[in-house]
């Protein structure tokens, strides 16, 4: 990685999520950026009021807070580096930079405040998700040492799409696990009641059957491994709902690693996929990986 994006919403600047950032890129070697989307509410009554002078009031808002940033981070990061604009949509200005400057990642702060109402309307940031070209890590706010890289891949689907996924996946997992000095796990996750209910109407011993599974599962995994040339701490087959147990794995290592399908239409908008909904059960880091 030879380009990192910080995405920040607020400002001042969280001291932690700058530092944060700053060790990862320094453990890369790779170049810092920093994006800011700046919006008030102003253009909406423009609208309808027509302000005279909108555009300078827009602009010395820009300013401002392009400003704050530079002088925050004097002695973190080239000033040439941050970038504050006024962006109705933080999520597609996001995306248009990272582009811009070939981010090899995005570093985005977790967002606490959608509450249950994410369960129907998208955030900005599941739009980010969906839409970089690059794997977004989400850092959640306050201390999480990262003990160990928890790479979480599906090994039942052999689809041409979801080996490059895996791979992808696998990749950034081995890189983070370096940056971190960390040990890697893999982890995949067998959907407990359907595959329960399907082998237990025609198995009468499901518990051999599913073991048979598991095992079979994992010499698969290190298949991959092996062809991609990379190095596993701990490989685990589990089997129940992948968003809990994925969470609970997350909170003992502190870096959770996982794809994202990209699902689009109504589906996206109320089921999301698995990497989105289990950004509501994670405690600690999350490195989403398209």
């Amino acid at each position: 990685m030879k380009n990192l994006l910080l995405v920040v919403n607020r400002v001042p600047v969280e001291v932690s999520l700058m530092l944060r950032a700053k060790a990862m890129a320094d453990a890369l070697s790779a170049r810092l950026y920093l994006y800011h989307a700046v919006y008030d509410p102003i253009e909406e009554i423009n609208k309808y009021v027509g302000l005279d002078n909108f555009s300078e009031v827009r602009d010395e808002m820009v300013r401002e807070r392009q400003s704050l940033i530079e002088c925050q981070l004097d002695d973190v990061m080239d000033h040439h580096n941050c970038r504050a604009e006024w962006c109705k949509r933080g999520s597609e200005g996001v995306v248009a930079w990272a582009e811009n400057i070939s981010a090899d990642a995005i570093l985005m702060e977790m967002n606490l405040d959608h509450g249950l109402g994410a369960l129907v309307h998208t955030p900005d940031d599941w739009n980010l998700l969906r839409r970089a070209s690059c794997p977004v890590m989400v850092l959640a706010p306050g201390e999480h040492p990262v003990t160990s890289v928890v790479a979480a891949v599906d090994c039942l689907d052999t689809s041409e799409q979801q080996v490059q996924l895996t791979a992808r996946i696998l990749d950034n997992a081995r890189a983070m696990a370096k940056v971190f000095h960390a040990p890697l796990n893999v982890v995949s996750v067998l959907p407990a009641s359907p595959m329960k209910l399907a082998i237990e109407a025609r198995v009468p011993d499901s518990l051999n059957v599913l073991s048979v599974l598991e095992q079979c599962s994992i010499d698969q995994l290190q298949a991959v491994l092996d062809q991609l040339g990379i190095e596993a701490e701990e490989l685990q087959v589990l089997e129940g709902n992948p968003e809990k147990i994925l969470a609970e794995e997350a909170a003992k290592g502190g870096l959770l690693v996982i794809g994202s399908s990209a699902r689009k239409g109504l589906a996206g908008t109320l089921l999301g996929n698995t990497a989105e909904r289990i950004l509501h059960r994670v405690q600690g880091d999350i490195l989403v990986v398209n």
